[in-house]
Order: structure tokens, then sequence, then C-alpha cells
């Protein structure tokens, strides 16, 4: 009856981290079965998708696992982009579904836009051919690693994008504007996990400080109490934190960063 969804990132399909086994044993321990979704933006079709196909789906997925597999509850856990997709699918997501959803885990909530490259020149490219109404039309191949769309290009890379949760240049008003909403869920636990030495975060970010602003946007402005992951109810918010001081985007270089991050997602589960 309790399911939870693992969502990847772009170019990811099933078994999308280094510790989705573990994740799997901690679920089946718990009483909960891992689902691991195929997607339309799955792989690299990402790159002619969208946030609001992937909460679409998402959101068919569960329907179809409530009418058919009997389940009641739903956990969500997001790696990199599978963070942007989950917290979309709580704000955009049809409400009787999304009030099932009773645990979020973003592991490695980073941006797509704040980077050291500069890409000015192709996101000018794009904002012309979207202003011409030809947002479906391809990218040229030297704009980024894989095929994609002007619309998507822009979703990923312009200031403001519809992928725009978790920029450090964000003022907190629009932070609370993009993340508020996680706070108003009436039955919700949601944990964000950062990595210190996540590859994909620039060197100007300061990651401690980000990722408390993060959660503070998502608790509705307030402040957090410093409990390491250690989420207790009704303690400032439905959101927690927890910084792996030493882990990589995807927790595969640091020894022990899956396991910890497992075992804090499951001390939500067994909430539930």
């Amino acid at each position: 009856k309790n399911k939870c969804i693992l969502i990847g990132g772009l170019s990811d399909g099933p078994i999308p981290t280094p510790y989705t086994k573990l994740l799997e044993t901690e679920c089946h321990n718990l009483g909960w079965s891992l689902v691991q979704p195929v997607l339309s933006s799955s792989y690299l079709g990402f790159g002619h998708g969208s946030l609001a196909r992937d909460s679409t789906e998402i959101g068919k997925l569960l329907e179809y696992l409530s009418a058919h597999h009997d389940a009641e509850q739903f956990a969500l856990v997001g790696h990199s982009t599978g963070c942007q997709n989950s917290i979309h699918f709580l704000k955009y997501g049809q409400e009787d579904v999304v009030e099932k959803v009773k645990v979020v885990a973003l592991q490695a909530p980073v941006s797509d836009r704040e980077t050291e490259e500069d890409h000015s020149e192709f996101i000018s490219h794009a904002q012309k051919l979207v202003a011409q109404q030809k947002g479906e039309e391809m990218m040229p191949r030297s704009a980024f690693w894989a095929p994609i769309t002007a619309s998507r290009y822009l979703s990923l890379l312009d200031m403001n994008g519809e992928d725009e949760f978790f920029s450090s240049d964000l003022t907190d008003a629009q932070l609370r504007e993009r993340l508020g909403h996680v706070g108003e869920k009436k039955e919700l636990d949601l944990i964000a996990v950062y990595s210190g030495k996540d590859e994909y975060v620039p060197s100007f970010v300061d990651k401690e400080v980000l990722l408390k602003r993060l959660v503070k946007a998502m608790n509705n402005g307030v402040e957090e109490e410093d409990d390491d992951g250690q989420v207790e109810s009704g303690k400032g918010g439905n959101a927690r934190g927890l910084m792996l001081e030493d882990a990589n985007h995807n927790l595969y270089k640091s020894e022990g960063d899956g396991a910890r991050f497992v075992s804090a997602v499951g001390r939500l589960l067994s909430r539930w």
C-alpha cells in the first residue's frame, strides 16, 4: 500500500543512482515498495519535454498504482532534476493525488542555470526561436550535450525558466514563491539533501547557506532547527535539510554517503 517513486535526473533511466539497491532494501524493510518509472523524459527524452509533461505522467503513474496495486500513500525520491520534478508535482499535480504524497526526499537539488559557463549566445538564439513560435525547434549541436528544443533549453538555462527552483542568486521572496507550497501541505515530510562537493555546483555558491535558504523557503520563512536530518513532527515546518559534507552529486565517491541518505529517507518513511 506504500509506494516510493525514485525519479532520476537528466538522461537517467531505471537505477539512476548508486544507492538504488540500498533504497530498495530500506523500503522493503519498512513495508514500502520501490517503483522506478521510465518517463517520456527519461534518457534523452528530456530534450523535447518539460516538467509539466513529467508531472502529468507522474500523476498518471500514481493513479495507476492506486487503482491496480492498492497504493494508498506515496513517497517521491528525486535525484538531481528529479528534485525539480518532485517540487513541480507537489504544486501542479492533481490535488487528490498529491494529497497521497506523504514523503519527499530531494537529493542534489541543484540549479541547471547556475554555472560557470556562459550560455548567453545560445540563450539569445533560443529566445528568438520562441518569439517566432518555434520553441519546439532543435538547438544547434554545440549548444548542449544532448539534443534539446529551444523551449527546454530556456527552461533549464534562462533566468526564471520553468526548471528554476534552486538557484543561489534568487532572492528569498523568489525562492519562497517557487518553494513555499511545500510548507502549505498538511501531511508532508520533506528532506533536502545537499552534497558538499557536488561537481555540478559552481565554486562561488555557498552550499551551506543555500541549503538553509531553500529549506526556509519551503517552510514559508520559518527557520529550521538543527537536528542533522532527524526530522521531528511539528518542529518548524515540513522541510528539513541535511548536508553531506564530502559527497559528490550522486553520492558515489565518499563511502557511506549513500547509506546516510537512505537512512534519512527511511526515518521519514517509518513515520507513515
